[in-house]
């Protein structure tokens, strides 16, 4: 399995709300891929600006196919005009 742990800072309470839109969307579509173990989005309770998109994937395969799914290649874009993010990979 491979878990995705990407983090964002989103400075404007504006931008944190359309992040949290388009955060949603993106996890709502990405629960119904085929491999998708898990798929969230989470707010810091200590910090407004930090959010975290947490992922789980059964396979490389599975990820690579998100990847290249219409939503992620629409939504993932405009998350990254919203705030800096950072990522973390991990395989199981």
């Amino acid at each position: 399995m491979i878990r995705l742990n990407v983090f964002y800072r989103v400075e404007s309470e504006e931008n944190r709300a359309l992040f949290i839109e388009k955060a949603t969307e993106l996890v709502n579509l990405s629960r119904k891929e085929e491999g998708c173990v898990a798929y969230d989005v989470f707010a810091s309770l200590t910090e407004n600006k930090h959010l975290m998109i947490c992922e789980t994937w059964r396979s490389e395969d599975d990820l690579e196919k998100h990847s290249a799914s219409e939503h992620f290649r629409r939504l993932v874009p405009q998350l990254h005009e919203l705030g800096e993010s950072k990522a973390e990979k991990f395989k199981f």
